[in-house]
């Protein structure tokens, strides 16, 4: 949900978890919040008036109406007592505060599809999950996964490590811990 002005509104990053009588559970990301209430964004966009909870990672449970949908996200009402509202702004507040977003949203370098796009994604846990890159630029790169990754997560991208910072339907999008040498990106990159 977007508020007119940016004093208004914070951006804010966070995963969630939501659910409601017409929905089975989807995953969303929390993309600002305003006065208003908490903007999402997510592949599941639920109906106007849809009563959801929704779980909040770092806030906790919030009962709420959507009260705005757009292609890819949707805006809600908290729907709680007063008091308990008045702590998840609070809260979510703090956060938005703490998180530095400016980095992560722009976006300044080109981007190729490189021509070997299989990739072994090393997780924050030591794991490894085969990927697909869809694109990379001198910044970051997105790639598909067979399993969620969470936001803000470690990874590293063959040999390049990066953290999280966008989720999308099947994939991730990685902000570089350190920009590429702009001469290396071209169609036979590897990274």
């Amino acid at each position: 949900m977007k508020a007119n002005t940016p004093a208004d509104r914070r951006a804010l990053i966070l995963p969630a978890l939501c659910w409601g009588r017409e929905h089975s559970d989807f995953y969303a990301v929390t993309e600002d919040i305003t006065a208003q209430g908490i903007g999402f964004r997510s592949a599941v966009v639920p109906e106007i008036d849809a009563r959801l909870t929704c779980s909040i990672h770092f806030v906790g449970a919030v009962e709420a109406r959507v009260v705005a949908k757009g292609l890819h996200n949707f805006g809600v009402r908290l729907t709680m007592p007063r008091e308990r509202a008045a702590e998840i702004a609070r809260t979510t507040m703090e956060i938005a505060r703490g998180q530095d977003l400016a980095t992560p949203l722009e976006r300044r370098h080109r981007r190729i599809t490189p021509r070997r796009r299989d990739v072994l994604v090393t997780l924050d846990d030591g794991g490894v999950v085969p990927g697909r890159i869809l694109n990379v630029s001198g910044s970051g790169a997105a790639v598909v996964l067979a399993r969620p990754v969470a936001l803000g997560a470690s990874v590293t991208l063959g040999s390049t490590a990066g953290r999280v910072v966008r989720l999308f339907t099947d994939g991730i999008g990685v902000l570089f811990d350190a920009a590429l040498d702009p001469a290396r990106i071209d169609s036979g990159i590897r990274l």
